[in-house]
């Protein structure tokens, strides 16, 4: 499969990254037993968002290599977003028991995942912050990763090092998910190497995802007050996330060979342009019905994305006029 196919239909693989997400917190309306177990194990659609960070931002940061621009790049991607949703969450939380300053302050940041504050709100954002900091870093590791025993021997490195960070849940559930943006940027800088994955790489990466599933399941049964302070519930994923991007590519590019095939990839390249907005307004959401969760998520979402554009291109034009000569 070539590396192209997957980089061109990352949206369409951040489609469905979110609408995984979107089923998970949706379990409540599932029956009790093994359906909704499964549907717990949606949440991965995080781990396919880490994985394909990790190839975006390894494109990113190969542009210029000037740490300070990449982050103003990723704070203008981010920050329009995020501010005004946390922003209207600090109002309602000082009004609902109240938040102290010190939290607000985190949370406006996004870096309330390393503090042990309450109340605070998710901990992706903290960990997207996290991964744009190493990204330097590890981009430089992925390049220097020009075999598979150097690539393999990065992640065992990652991975032990998330295990220093066992039973600390603010720490764990982000270090957890760092070898899986370092393997998106590991296919990042493979591609700049050669055209495509061999049918055999291929066929391991697919391949991957059943065992990956059975992990987390054998983890779910045996081990469930373990899953979120050993990192349980997210080690699989980095066996399941890269070859589930794949199959989405694959199976997006096998749509664009009839017409409504190519309009319901031109739908999930639209979604897909929304996640992290749809991320954001969903979580303060799941309170409500299914039914009703969805409409107030697409509604909230147009909202935000509108307010974010305009935070974006006014934050863009003020950037260009402070640098122009």
């Amino acid at each position: 499969m070539k590396f192209e196919t997957l980089f061109r239909y990352r949206k369409q693989c951040m489609a469905a990254a979110i609408m995984l997400i979107l089923l998970n917190h949706m379990k409540a309306a599932w029956p009790d037993g093994p359906v909704k177990t499964l549907a717990s194990f949606f949440y991965g659609g995080v781990d396919l968002f880490f994985f394909l960070s990790g190839v975006g931002c390894f494109f990113s940061w190969r542009r210029d290599r000037d740490p300070a621009a990449f982050l103003r790049r990723r704070a203008l991607r981010i920050l329009p977003s995020y501010l005004p949703l946390i922003l209207v969450w600090i109002v309602l939380q000082a009004l609902d028991g109240g938040i102290t300053p010190a939290a607000a302050l985190a949370n406006l940041l996004g870096v309330h995942g390393f503090m042990k504050i309450t109340p605070a709100f998710n901990w992706y954002v903290s960990g997207m912050w996290l991964s744009y900091l190493l990204t330097p870093c590890l981009a430089a590791l992925a390049e220097r990763c020009d075999t598979k025993a150097r690539s393999a021997a990065v992640l065992t490195g990652l991975l032990l090092l998330s295990a220093a960070f066992w039973n600390d849940y603010e720490l764990i559930i982000m270090l957890a998910r760092l070898p899986i943006f370092f393997a998106g940027m590991l296919f990042a800088a493979e591609s700049e190497r050669r055209e495509a994955l061999t049918r055999g790489e291929t066929a391991l990466l697919l391949a991957l995802i059943p065992v990956g599933a059975a992990l987390l399941w054998e983890f779910a049964k045996y081990w469930p007050e373990r899953l979120w302070d050993y990192g349980l519930f997210w080690y699989p994923f980095l066996m399941i996330a890269p070859g589930a991007c794949l199959a989405v590519a694959a199976a997006a590019s096998a749509l664009e060979r009839c017409r409504i095939g190519r309009s319901l990839n031109r739908a999930l390249g639209f979604i897909g342009s929304f996640t992290f907005e749809i991320y954001l307004t969903h979580l303060c959401l799941k309170r409500f019905s299914a039914p009703v969760f969805l409409l107030l998520t697409a509604l909230c979402t147009a909202l935000l994305a509108g307010a974010a554009g305009w935070l974006r291109r006014t934050a863009e034009k003020r950037l260009k006029t402070g640098m122009a000569p």
